[in-house]
């Protein structure tokens, strides 16, 4: 189920642009708001960029180009409008998980991480009540 929602394969011009897969891009940025990339974080990204990967592009290109372009970028509101533009609210609920999963991935639960997922929620048009049911079914 999950893998369906993933496996859209990028071109290499995508990677250069804001329309690079949106749900790794927004892994990256709950990862790296508490200043911190943790390796459990770092191994659920790399897993994630694998199943996007090309024959062309390696995961760990399309890993270091979407960090750059993320510790560039003041917003990702391209991509929110991405995911709304394109998602049914079953792939944005698949997504929430996904990426409770990630700011789960130390056993560290970060007020940033925890703002960011909550806030990504609400941009997504997903209640906050849903949001933390996906929480609280993880724990």
């Amino acid at each position: 189920m999950l893998k369906n929602l993933f496996k859209k394969k990028q071109p290499l011009e995508v990677i250069n642009t804001h329309g690079a897969d949106v749900a790794l891009r927004l892994m990256i940025e709950i990862a790296i708001s508490d200043g911190n990339l943790d390796k459990s974080e770092l191994n659920l990204i790399k897993k994630r960029a694998d199943e996007i990967a090309t024959e062309d592009i390696k995961a760990s290109t399309i890993v270091r180009k979407i960090i750059e372009e993320t510790e560039e970028s003041a917003s990702f509101y391209p991509s929110i409008k991405k995911i709304n533009d394109s998602y049914s609210n079953k792939e944005k609920i698949e997504l929430l998980n996904t990426l409770w999963e990630l700011v789960n991935a130390d056993s560290v639960v970060d007020a940033y991480e925890e703002s960011l997922y909550l806030r990504i929620a609400e941009l997504i048009k997903i209640k906050r009540s849903t949001a933390n049911q996906i929480k609280h079914q993880a724990i």
